[in-house]
């Protein structure tokens, strides 16, 4: 049965996060040797490094959304963002000095003395109705097909949940305790935060070295690119045209995240995707590890380095699917709606937590800003962080009676998030633009395997979630946590997902739900799962547990690096072919016109330049403007003849290309398609490049003069 207790005793000293330690044993104040303050000062990198990034993105996403009306220059934007950090910064520091904060670490819940090895007969009415519907609600997840058996799993995991009540609610009585905020509680020790440390630096190499490919790169690195080319915000579409149609629903006006890396790029004289994979991806790395690593301490203290292993073994080892949501950390890091997932989610919980147990302004403050962020990053966050906070404040309504703490928790996290939504549907085609890609939703079983997985990886992420109210340390952390797990567990019902897709049109977001579950660190506590009154098989099983999930993650799961994706040195994301092939077409002496080229080159162009205009960057951005409209069959059909896969009619190309504009044809050698029908289309060839990437590059009949060569 699981049964864990998070007991944290504070040891004289030590002191809780953002805090300054006592000078000596004494209490009093006094000097403290160079090094002790760099030993402070490493077990305070977790919190000042997250926090420090949490404030400095809300502060530009304010200043970009400011911008919405002024319509300065990004770099301008970028300029005043600099000076406002600089005395964000100082300002904080001066408060930090006059009015250090605390934050909760201990088990406040827990009266002293309380023994966890109690009689089996006590612990089993405790805990066999939450443990045996978990265990047969994972199971028919995990392996069941048919509506009734998924129908039954989630009733199940529903029965589990409220089941777990008297574990959830605090002891003697309702109310969480405050703990004092001037009080002694243990923090990160300089030994857990070196481990930390190394953990998250060697996440940002490791993730400067994996290449995979994201068909969404050429939406968020060419946004990028432009911003920092050009000078300007495309509020308008940039891919298909140089802002003549309307913007599609892939670039909604709030998100800021891509023009900070461009005006970053601008700033700082280097390509645009080199500052996205060689700059902004490793830090992005390690504040996602310092971020797991945060909510691990506060969640779980008893054996946190461990839990804190396992998720990271859990995220490097189980991420194969494109959609699963461990794909959305290194392999797809710089893409906004992945921070959110793997970085302000967790930060989230833990600035909750802090609330609640120390009822902290600071807290509050920074979850606000982290929800003024979160609409930076991702228009994902206008549902999601709304849903978490309601989530919060359920539990917290049902737990403790306090309405005060609800709403100030649910204000905090999803004011701006709402407020946002809001006045996108006011000012744009609706809220579905704001939010969604297209049309899609998925089954509740798909969107169970996408974050939780089936199989017997199924079984350990729904235990992970289901159990997580009886795992955690008491008091906040599971509340918070059952309140999170309900929440989904609930949406996950038969018909929720698909009713709430037919009344808002946000399908293509209602799937990411899971999301709001902080899952490797919930994976990462089951790991020390207890069974406190059984003393020899409990020491066996400290070992064991971990070490077999490990051995499930290895042999179940796809890691990061699948299909071969590892490189030796930093790369773009692309295949160095196609990069090549790119900058290639760029220096040519090109005619003026559209580029025709191989869907890979083109869907690589707007990541090398935005300078050079392409029929069809990708065709899923057709979508917004309609697939059986002239626009899109043209570019469609040109794309079909440029990568040879098929004939196409020579005088439908024709004519397609004279309608479209194509100034320059560029294809593969061996295109056969392509050079047989060259004479017929009156293409005249002007350049051509050897292998590796052979290709021939043709000038379009009628096309103007020549252009390029920058």
């Amino acid at each position: 049965m699981p049964h864990v207790e998070h007991v944290a005793v504070a040891p004289a000293g030590l002191r809780s996060e953002g805090t300054r330690p006592a000078a000596g044993r004494s209490g009093t104040a006094g000097p403290r040797s160079v090094p002790a303050r760099l030993r402070s000062l490493l077990a305070a990198t977790p919190v000042l490094v997250t926090d420090a990034g949490v404030v400095a993105f809300a502060l530009w996403t304010l200043l970009y959304h400011l911008n919405l009306i002024l319509d300065l220059r990004p770099s301008v934007v970028f300029a005043a963002w600099v000076v406002t950090s600089v005395i964000a910064a100082v300002v904080a520091w001066k408060l930090r000095s006059r009015h250090p904060a605390g934050h909760a670490d201990t088990d406040p819940a827990r009266p002293s003395g309380e023994s966890t090895t109690a009689g089996w007969r006590p612990l089993l009415r405790r805990y066999a109705v939450p443990v045996g519907a978990g265990v047969g609600g994972v199971f028919l997840a995990a392996y069941g097909t048919g509506t009734l058996a998924w129908s039954a799993a989630i009733v199940l995991g529903l029965v589990t949940i409220v089941s777990a009540w008297p574990s959830i609610r605090p002891r003697g009585g309702s109310t969480i305790p405050v703990v004092p905020t001037g009080s002694p509680r243990p923090a990160t020790s300089p030994g857990q935060a070196l481990v930390v440390v190394v953990a998250a630096l060697a996440a940002a190499c490791f993730a400067t070295l994996i290449a995979r490919v994201s068909l969404d790169d050429v939406f968020y690195v060419g946004k990028s690119v432009w911003v920092a080319e050009r000078d300007t915000i495309p509020y308008r579409d940039f891919l298909l045209t140089e802002g003549v149609l309307p913007a599609g629903s892939a670039n909604p006006p709030i998100p800021s995240f891509e023009v900070f890396i461009g005006a970053l790029a601008r700033a700082l004289g280097v390509h645009a995707a080199s500052a996205t994979w060689y700059v902004m991806l490793p830090l992005l790395a390690v504040g996602a590890v310092f971020a797991l690593w945060r909510l691990v301490h506060r969640w779980a203290p008893r054996r946190p380095l461990l839990v804190f292993g396992v998720a990271l073994t859990y995220i490097v080892l189980v991420a194969g699917h494109p959609d699963a949501y461990n794909t959305y950390h290194l392999p797809r890091l710089t893409q906004g709606k992945s921070v959110f997932l793997h970085a302000l989610v967790p930060l989230a919980w833990v600035y909750l937590t802090d609330y609640l147990e120390t009822r902290s302004r600071r807290a509050l403050g920074l979850l606000a800003l982290l929800s003024v962020g979160a609409v930076g990053l991702t228009t994902t966050a206008v549902i999601l962080l709304p849903l978490l906070a309601a989530a919060a404040a359920v539990a917290i309504l049902v737990v403790t009676r306090r309405v005060r703490d609800a709403a100030a928790c649910f204000a905090a996290a999803s004011a701006y998030p709402l407020g946002s939504g809001i006045v996108t549907r006011l000012t744009t085609s609706g809220i579905d633009q704001a939010v969604a890609s297209y049309a899609e939703w998925r089954e509740p079983q798909v969107v169970w395997m996408l974050s939780l997985w089936l199989g017997i990886l199924g079984i350990v992420g729904g235990l992970a979630m289901w159990w997580s109210p009886l795992l955690l340390r008491r008091g906040a952390p599971r509340l918070l946590a059952a309140g999170a797990a309900l929440a989904v567990t609930f949406l996950l019902l038969p018909g929720v997902i698909s009713t709430g897709s037919a009344l808002t049109g946000l399908g293509a977001v209602l799937w990411r739900v899971p999301w709001i579950v902080p899952l490797p660190a919930l994976v990462g506590v089951l790991a020390t799962l207890s069974l406190s009154w059984l003393k020899w098989p409990n020491r066996i099983l400290a070992v064991a547990l971990p070490t077999a999930m490990v051995v499930v993650f290895a042999t179940a799961g796809t890691p990061m690096w699948t299909a071969d994706v590892l490189r030796t040195e930093p790369s773009w994301r692309m295949p160095a072919v196609r990069k090549n092939v790119a900058f290639w077409i760029v220096r040519q002496n090109r005619p003026e016109g559209l580029l025709l080229a191989p869907s890979s080159v083109m869907r690589a162009m707007p990541q090398v330049t935005s300078r050079v205009r392409v029929v069809l960057a990708r065709d899923l951005y057709l979508t917004d403007y309609g697939l059986d409209t002239q626009f899109s069959k043209d570019r469609l059909l040109l794309a079909t003849f440029a990568d040879g896969a098929e004939p196409v009619p020579v005088v439908e190309v024709k004519a397609a290309m004279r309608r479209v504009g194509v100034g320059t044809v560029c294809v593969w050698k061996a295109n056969k398609i392509a050079a047989a029908a060259a004479p017929a289309l009156g293409l005249e060839q002007f350049a051509s490049r050897k292998s590796p990437g052979g290709m021939v590059c043709y000038r379009a009949p009628g096309a103007g003069q020549a252009t390029g060569g920058n």
